[in-house]
C-alpha cells in the first residue's frame, strides 16, 4: 500500500489538438510547484487514465510534508480538484478494508451527519459492478459507525477508482483553482502596485495561463521604500499560484518631477500612468510579452473613466488585459482575502500616482489633447530611458536555483 496525492485536471481536457502541450505544461508547473513549497525532488508526478499521480521519492515521509504536497498541487492552475489517497492492489477486500479505514479516520477526525461511497471501475474485467462495490463498502461504513448514506451532497465521500494493475482509495478532496497552466498562454507584463487590485489581477490572469513579469514603479525618495516591500511579499504569495515572477522596480520620481513643473496639475496622473505604460512595453518588448495586465476596475478612481482609460491606453504598444474592469472593489477584496494577498495589501505605503497630484484631478481626459502636449516635451522620452536603465531585478519567493535562465 503506498501514499499518493490523486490529481485532476479540467478545461486542459477541452483542447483536443494541443491536448498534449496544455498537459506537459501542466505537468513542469506541479513538479516546479511541489519543488518550491515542499524540497526539490521529494515528490515526483506522472499521468495515467486522464490523472496526474504525485508520489515520493522518499520513503516514510511525515503528514506535515504530505499536506504542503497536497497544498502545493491546490494552487497549481489547470488543477480541478485533489484526493489524498491509498494506492493497493485491485483485490476487492484489501479495498473494502482500506476505504473502510480511511472513512473511519474522517468520521472519528471530524462531525459526520451523511456519507456517500462512489465507486468507478477503468478495468471491466473486474467481478464486481461499481455499484455493488459502493453498496458493500457503504454497508460496512453504514453497519459500524450507524450513519446513514446520502447520494446528493454528502459530507463524505469515500472514492474508489479500480484500474487493472492497482486501485486508488481516497476519502477526502480539496479543490484546486481550475484555469489553464502558466505559460500555455504566453507572457504579459503585470503592472503591480502595493493595492489589492493588482495582485489579483496578475492572479486571474495567470489563472488564464499567462506568465507574469511583474512592473512596480516607485517614488522614492518622496515616498517610502514600503511599496517596494509590498511587492515583494505580494510576490512571494503569488508565488504559489504563478511560479517565478521577475520583478523590475523602477524610480519614477524624476519624471514626475518633470511632468510637475510642465503640465497642468489635473492631468499630471494621466501623464504618469503613460509614462508608466510606455515603460511597461518596453519591459513587454524585451520579455518578449504579448500583453500588459493592470488592477483597473471601471469608475473605481478618477484615473479609470472610460475617458481617462482611453487616453492611457493610447500610450501602449500592446494590448492592456484589465480582468478586474467590471469588478466592484467587494468582490477584488473577497478575491485578494481568497488568494492570500488583502492582509498584505492593506498595510499603509505611499502610491506614486499620487504625488504632487491635486485634490480634483481630470476625469474626462481628452487623447489628442494630451497627445499634443506630450509632443512638446521633448525631454520626457529621455527620461524614461533613464528610468528603465536603472530598474532593479529581482525574483521574490524563488530560490536562487529555481530563477529561469534567460536565453536571447
Amino acid at each position: 500500500m503506498d501514499r499518493c496525492i490523486l490529481v485532476r485536471y479540467g478545461e486542459v481536457f477541452l483542447k483536443k489538438g494541443n491536448r498534449p502541450k496544455f498537459l506537459k505544461s501542466l505537468r513542469i508547473n506541479l513538479q516546479q510547484s511541489l519543488d518550491l513549497q515542499t524540497a526539490p525532488g521529494r515528490f515526483r508526478v506522472h499521468g495515467f487514465h486522464g490523472r496526474y499521480e504525485v508520489t515520493a521519492r522518499e520513503p516514510d515521509l511525515t503528514s506535515a510534508a504530505w499536506a504542503r504536497a497536497l497544498e502545493a498541487v491546490a494552487t497549481t492552475f489547470g488543477i480541478v480538484s485533489a484526493s489524498p489517497a491509498l494506492k493497493v492492489l485491485p483485490e476487492y477486500d484489501r479495498i473494502e478494508q482500506v476505504a473502510f479505514d480511511l472513512a473511519t479516520e474522517e468520521i472519528e477526525k471530524r462531525s459526520v451527519a451523511h456519507f456517500k461511497v462512489e465507486a468507478s471501475r477503468a478495468d471491466k474485467r473486474f467481478p464486481m459492478t461499481s455499484p455493488e462495490i459502493g453498496r458493500r463498502v457503504g454497508a460496512r461504513i453504514h453497519l459500524h459507525h450507524k450513519l446513514p448514506a446520502r447520494m446528493t451532497a454528502p459530507e463524505l465521500t469515500v472514492g474508489i477508482e479500480i484500474y487493472p494493475d492497482c486501485a486508488y482509495v481516497h476519502a477526502a478532496s480539496v479543490r484546486g483553482p481550475g484555469g489553464l497552466p502558466v505559460g500555455s498562454s504566453g507572457r504579459a507584463v503585470l503592472l503591480l502596485s502595493g493595492g489589492i487590485d493588482s495582485p489579483v489581477a496578475g492572479w486571474m490572469m495567470a489563472k488564464r495561463g499567462c506568465r507574469l513579469t511583474a512592473v512596480h514603479f516607485h517614488s522614492y525618495p518622496y515616498t517610502s521604500k514600503r511599496s517596494q516591500e509590498k511587492v515583494q511579499a505580494l510576490l512571494e504569495r503569488l508565488v504559489a499560484f504563478c511560479g517565478p515572477v521577475r520583478l523590475l522596480t523602477i524610480p519614477l520620481s524624476p519624471i514626475q518631477e518633470f511632468l510637475r513643473d510642465r503640465v497642468p496639475p489635473d492631468l499630471l496622473v494621466l501623464f504618469y500612468r503613460r509614462s508608466m505604460v510606455r515603460l511597461a512595453g518596453r519591459v513587454a518588448q524585451r520579455e518578449k510579452a504579448g500583453a500588459l495586465v493592470t488592477g483597473e476596475s471601471l469608475g473605481q478612481v478618477a484615473s479609470q473613466t472610460t475617458a481617462n482609460i482611453a487616453v492611457i491606453e493610447d500610450a501602449s504598444p500592446l494590448p492592456v488585459f484589465r480582468p478586474l474592469i467590471g469588478l466592484d472593489k467587494v468582490e477584488a477584496v473577497d478575491l485578494a482575502r481568497k488568494i492570500g494577498t488583502y492582509d498584505i495589501s492593506i498595510e499603509p505605503h505611499d502610491d506614486c500616482c499620487s504625488l504632487f497630484l491635486p485634490h480634483h484631478p481630470e476625469t474626462r481626459g481628452n487623447v489628442e489633447v494630451v497627445r499634443r502636449m506630450e509632443g512638446e516635451l521633448a525631454e520626457l522620452s529621455a527620461l524614461e530611458e533613464t528610468a528603465l536603465a536603472a530598474a532593479e531585478e529581482s525574483w521574490p519567493g524563488t530560490p536562487p536555483e529555481r530563477i529561469p535562465v534567460r536565453r536571447g
